[in-house]
């Protein structure tokens, strides 16, 4: 297993042991209520606006991300420029989140596991398309009352070996 996989984990199972216990149904309204942040997060991506893409995460300077090509932002600033930076590049971009897992492990901290796939185009590498898996940490802002992200990775997978070609 990967570190980066650890490390979430990790946190989760200590968030989890000392975290309140919600009623089965606080924690499904809660559930739902993630439920429709990872859609707006999706439809915010796929819009490559960066107003809109900062509605679903947190401003603080603890925010943190790592993206699927390996790049690592730390703080809200140093993120919204990477999506700024982002969208200038990009002419098209179709991410998919598939079969998202929502854990909510205190009555402010959640965490999403699933799938994706990405169909990008832009200035830098023309067309690529690939997939691979996300974590999201979902923190519940006491202001707003509004679960955002707290922590994000977004991971490729490796593209298969190609096999060798005949010899002659």
């Amino acid at each position: 297993m990967r570190w980066s996989m650890v490390l979430p984990w990790a946190l989760a199972a200590a968030l989890l042991a000392c975290a309140p216990q919600l009623s089965q149904q606080d924690r499904a309204v809660e559930e739902q209520a993630i439920q429709r942040q990872v859609q707006l997060w999706e439809q915010s991506l796929n819009s490559v606006k960066p107003d809109s893409m900062a509605l679903v995460y947190e401003h603080s300077p603890v925010f943190s991300a790592a993206w699927p090509d390996g790049k690592r932002t730390s703080g809200w600033d140093e993120e919204e420029q990477a999506q700024r930076d982002f969208a200038t590049r990009t002419t098209a971009f179709n991410f998919d989140v598939q079969q998202p897992v929502i854990e909510i492990l205190s009555p402010s901290v959640a965490l999403t596991t699933f799938s994706h796939t990405i169909d990008v185009t832009d200035s830098l590498s023309g067309r690529a398309l690939y997939s691979g898996r996300g974590t999201i940490v979902w923190v519940k802002d006491p202001t707003e009352k509004v679960w955002k992200i707290h922590t994000l990775q977004v991971s490729r997978t490796p593209a298969a070996p190609q096999p060798a070609g005949r010899r002659r």
